[in-house]
């Protein structure tokens, strides 16, 4: 029966349509299809094109611009007197650089005969090549190889040649060339630089070579097997 909150219809209506009428807003407003909370999928950018080729003839082009390091570049101090800082660089050049390493060329004191000596400062960044004084020519024997003996033990069978060293410019590249590839060992591969027998290959194939690149080094380390330096000894020899 109508009353003060439903009034009278001023026509005759139905039930349903009487019901429709007085029922709360936030229903009439709605829409009679179930709204769809699912997130649209965003349109993909199309991918880039991959070209495998192109990513290697950069990567050859980086490495053939890092084989031709140039020796012009090399930081020298020469503590030998009559040797000058511009005859080292004349001796040492064609080789590969040592970055920012500096090269120290100092007097070799012996007391029966010259020999061969140098070493890769690792904790200051620095190459020492010592040079024989007074110098004479000196023969010295290179070992490039070993072999392990079969049976107990660490035994090895060393193969070796002797050189000849006749001037100063000899011993310098040699030299600094053995303690060049103790470098690299380190410092661009990081791995242990103790291959003694691989640095003397490589110095003793290229020290009389007019231009040295990094690919003689590589080609001089087949077959060696060395170890990553660990964090706590990166500055050890």
């Amino acid at each position: 029966m109508p009353d003060g909150n439903n009034p009278v219809p001023t026509r005759r209506v139905d039930a349903e349509e009487w019901a429709l009428m007085y029922q709360p807003m936030s229903l009439l407003i709605m829409s009679p299809v179930r709204a769809s909370f699912r997130r649209q999928a965003l349109p993909l950018a199309e991918e880039l094109h991959f070209d495998h080729r192109a990513v290697r003839r950069a990567v050859a082009a980086l490495e053939k611009r890092a084989s031709k390091a140039p020796s012009m570049g090399l930081l020298i101090r020469s503590d030998l007197a009559g040797l000058k800082v511009s005859d080292v660089r004349r001796a040492l050049s064609g080789l590969p650089s040592p970055g920012d390493y500096r090269v120290v060329v100092k007097p070799l004191r012996y007391r029966t005969r010259p020999n061969l000596s140098g070493l890769c400062e690792f904790d200051v960044g620095r190459i020492i090549v010592r040079v024989p004084e007074p110098f004479r020519p000196f023969n010295e024997l290179v070992y490039i190889s070993a072999r392990r003996k079969p049976g107990a033990g660490m035994k090895f069978a060393w193969a070796a040649e002797k050189v000849r060293f006749r001037t100063r410019r000899d011993v310098l590249r040699f030299v600094y060339l053995h303690e060049w590839l103790h470098w690299y060992l380190r410092e661009m591969q990081g791995r242990r630089s103790g291959a003694e027998t691989a640095c003397d290959r490589f110095a003793l194939r290229n020290f009389r070579r007019r231009q040295v690149a990094v690919d003689d080094a590589l080609e001089a380390l087949e077959g060696t097997r060395m170890l990553p330096v660990s964090d706590p000894f990166r500055l050890a020899a």
